[in-house]
């Protein structure tokens, strides 16, 4: 048996994989499902999605609203709760309240966000804002806390809820979320229009650890 073996060899001795040269910045060797070695974005690894879905009908214009607390029947997919301002960085909420609401999502580890994706569907044709933003509470700290816009999207309502409106949000506003952060999605509708309005929405907040 020869004596240079592939496991013997040193570092300077050793190639990169194959396609190495070739593949782009930024991706990571696997063995796809046809079985052949393949180059893939590291976005596509350490991916994770935080799904928001919910309603609102109420008339208050310009104004963001918030998912109702646990103890409603309705809750976590009531947007209701009047925060009564319609710049959604001046919103406080103390812990109690954050941790009254079963809508929001914890952030495990830190990420980006790179698309926020799904569909909206209204009855009327007023133009709606859901604002997703992000809460960094502290431990052992009563303190009350403002929100961090990650991003704010806007939809013309196509007058029936049966008549969807895709959203394919790429350019997020501020995409970094550190561990520990509290994810939270905000409703408001800008401009007065048909009273009693329904929006109904789903969305992933999609993110990645790379």
């Amino acid at each position: 048996m020869a004596n240079n073996e592939h496991k013997n060899l040193s570092n300077a001795n050793l190639h990169v994989p194959k396609d190495f040269s070739t593949a782009s910045n930024s991706t990571t060797l696997t063995k796809n499902s046809s079985g052949n070695l393949s180059w893939i974005s590291n976005t596509d690894l350490g991916k994770q999605t935080y799904s928001f879905k919910g309603y609102a009908t109420s008339n208050v214009i310009n104004s963001w609203l918030r998912a109702q607390q646990m103890t409603d029947g309705q809750s976590p997919n009531e947007y209701s709760a009047n925060t009564s301002t319609a710049d959604l960085t001046s919103i406080t909420l103390n812990p109690t309240q954050l941790m009254k609401t079963g809508a929001h999502h914890v952030i495990v580890e830190a990420s980006t966000v790179y698309k926020i994706y799904g569909w909206v569907g209204a009855n009327s044709t007023n133009t709606y804002n859901i604002g997703i933003a992000k809460f960094t509470p502290t431990a052992n700290n009563n303190s009350s806390l403002n929100p961090v816009l990650v991003d704010e999207i806007s939809v013309v309502g196509l007058g029936s809820t049966s008549k969807l409106v895709a959203v394919n949000e790429t350019t997020i506003t501020s995409a970094s979320l550190a561990a520990g952060d509290l994810l939270i999605a905000f409703v408001k509708e800008v401009s007065e229009g048909d009273t009693g309005a329904d929006i109904y929405f789903h969305l992933q907040v999609c993110t990645t650890t790379y």
